[in-house]
């Protein structure tokens, strides 16, 4: 299981210097903003109504929601389901309504195409040497991007062996964009210094 101790590394060096501003808190419908004092930078908002939670901010715009009694109130859902972890991207990602959770990965891919051609080299070769020089290591072919991956695919050629771009209910070469996962840690984050400062505010009442 991947914990993205990278990006949860990243987002801690990012938000060091953070406060979290209570612009709206009624009930269900809330409005935070977490921004370091003197600066733009990597600050968001979260907005809450009822079965829904936005964040918003320097890494984009992600709209979740759930509808059900137990995830009226979306900071429950987000607290609970955390499963141990520090985010829980996967399950998550369910409750999208609006953002793109997951992008193309080029390295992904060429990690396939390493172990096609490793697997046809015995019946076919030369493979090996001709999927580098015509799609891994060429001039022609850029990977970087879907389209241009599964046309060098179709391009390829050696002997008898074709290569199928696999569909996508076969194999998946989109992971998780990491402004996805950035906004995950500032939901937790955000709900973290909410309830933090609620807990204060009773103390001090």
């Amino acid at each position: 299981m991947n914990d993205y101790s990278d990006i949860a590394a990243r987002f801690a060096r990012d938000t060091a210097q953070h406060e979290m501003a209570v612009l709206h808190d009624e009930g269900l419908y809330r409005h935070l903003r977490v921004a370091p004092e003197e600066s733009s930078l990597f600050w968001w908002d979260l907005i809450t109504w009822p079965y829904n939670l936005i964040v918003n901010g320097s890494h984009g715009s992600f709209h979740f929601c759930r509808f059900g009694e137990d995830t009226k109130d979306m900071f429950v859902l987000f607290r609970d389901s955390r499963a141990g972890r520090s985010i829980n991207p996967d399950y998550w990602e369910e409750k999208l309504r609006a953002g793109k959770a997951k992008d193309w990965s080029a390295s992904r891919f060429r990690s396939w195409l390493v172990e096609e051609a490793a697997a046809l080299e015995a019946r076919y070769p030369g493979t090996v040497e001709a999927i580098g020089r015509q799609i891994l290591n060429s001039d022609e072919h850029d990977i970087q991007y879907a389209e241009t991956a599964r046309y060098a695919c179709q391009q390829f050629r050696h002997g008898d062996v074709t290569l199928r771009f696999p569909d996508e209910w076969d194999l998946s070469f989109e992971e998780f964009d990491w402004q996805y996962l950035w906004q995950c840690h500032a939901i937790v984050s955000g709900i973290a210094r909410y309830d933090a400062a609620r807990k204060q505010a009773e103390v001090a009442a």
